[in-house]
């Protein structure tokens, strides 16, 4: 019923990470494109609804943070704590908005990974185990923000367990129980079963706005991995062009004319699948873009306001300016993994035109005797041909424009583009 695509080979292995259970919990998960029962009929009606209930709860509860935001906006503790949650869930609204109405564009892009990019551990077992170590920062951060809402979400029952301790029933009765969030709701949210509904509804929000986060998070670094080793696979077939073409001639008795062929059909091999690389980082770019250029924005905004605050407070509790270190570590932190991610596509696309220029193909290819039947013979130069040189060429030319991800052609997804928002925004806050 969900839609989950299975590579030709090595199915077993096969499997997305495991941060994309809370994208299908959350109804962001693409269905399959067909249906066959009536069962799968009426799971796709309910998967849909329950995937727009989370959009508008989401939705409403930031318009609850926001209602709070406003009517405390002069004080500018209370706005910058407010607004960092405020801010985030803003983003990850955006993202499940996003993902809900391009369900035709994510799975696509799904299906083209799973055909053109997943390395299966068989085939290039190296490259297979770089990629599954990439993904383990993705798994810290997880962690690390799920142990995040956690704290969220438990912090003020502990609280309100602490008042029903130490204060009177009566008195307690009129005081403003303690939420998730700083919230202004249009209704009597203190009291008996309303509060413990908007309790649960608003929590319940908070979870699916960190585990979209965390969760789109690690499957665009998912991509990101793969693809990368992808082109380190493509790196070492073109160093091995020239020996691997010259052994399938010698293998077959072939002459001179054959080990040139054989040369320019692995060359087209390879740029066949660089221009599937391409095209999928393309597509990837086209899926991510808007959700990408929110982040940076959105991001900015929070690590301008918090480190204004840590600058320029005063008479701060030692909580409040750890409250804030988390949240410009988190905003930082997390554009960079993504920046770092987008570097990692750049590099290694680049560096095709370097194994390209070197893999030897102004030498020439010495045969003095038949090694089997230990007879000699004159000894014979087999050089690439020049339509191998000038293919090699434009495929040179190609690869020196980089390959990159940007955000809505805003920012490039990269190392330098991170340095520069840093160092944009520590000097806005100085």
């Amino acid at each position: 019923m969900l839609f989950n695509p299975q590579p030709s080979k090595d199915q077993k292995n096969f499997r997305f990470p495991l941060q994309c259970v809370w994208l299908k919990l959350n109804g962001s998960w693409p269905l399959k494109p067909t249906v066959t029962g009536e069962f799968e009929k009426y799971f796709r009606l309910l998967y849909s609804t329950w995937a727009w209930y989370v959009v508008a709860m989401v939705g409403i509860t930031i318009g609850f943070q926001s209602a709070f935001l406003l009517k405390s906006f002069g004080n500018i503790m209370v706005t910058t704590e407010n607004g960092c949650t405020t801010f985030m869930g803003v983003l990850n609204f955006v993202r499940l908005l996003h993902m809900r109405l391009h369900q035709r564009d994510f799975q696509q892009l799904l299906a083209q990974f799973v055909k053109d990019i997943w390395i299966t551990s068989s085939s290039h077992p190296t490259v297979e185990r770089a990629c599954a170590r990439n993904m383990r920062v993705f798994q810290v951060i997880s962690v690390l923000q799920s142990s995040l809402i956690t704290m969220y979400c438990i912090l003020p029952l502990v609280e309100l367990y602490m008042l029903t301790v130490n204060v009177e029933p009566d008195v307690l009765d009129s005081m403003p129980k303690p939420f998730p969030y700083k919230m202004l709701f249009p209704f009597d949210a203190n009291h008996g079963w309303r509060y413990a509904l908007t309790y649960l509804f608003t929590a319940w929000a908070g979870v699916c706005v960190v585990t979209t986060l965390f969760a789109e998070d690690s499957l665009f670094g998912f991509f990101v991995s793969y693809t990368c080793g992808q082109f380190r696979i493509l790196h070492t077939q073109i160093d091995n062009i020239i020996p691997d073409s010259y052994a399938a001639t010698r293998a077959g008795r072939g002459t001179e004319a054959v080990f040139q062929r054989e040369c320019i059909q692995r060359l087209d091999k390879i740029a066949n699948k660089h221009c599937v690389l391409f095209n999928f980082v393309s597509r990837m770019e086209e899926f991510f873009s808007p959700i990408l250029l929110v982040n940076f924005l959105i991001s900015s905004v929070l690590i301008c306001m918090v480190g204004f605050q840590l600058v320029t407070g005063q008479n701060m509790f030692i909580g409040d300016y750890v409250k804030f270190l988390v949240y410009i570590l988190s905003s930082l932190s997390q554009l960079f993994v993504l920046c770092w991610n987008g570097d990692n596509i750049i590099q290694n696309s680049l560096e095709m035109a370097n194994h390209l220029y070197a893999c030897n193909w102004e030498s020439s290819v010495k045969v003095a005797a038949d090694e089997e039947k230990k007879e000699s013979f004159p000894i014979v130069s087999y050089s690439t041909s020049a339509a191998f040189r000038k293919n090699l060429q434009f495929m040179i030319m190609r690869s020196q424009r980089q390959t990159c991800i940007t955000a809505m052609k805003f920012s490039i997804l990269s190392l330098n583009s991170f340095s520069g928002v840093r160092i944009h925004i520590s000097y806005n806050t100085l």
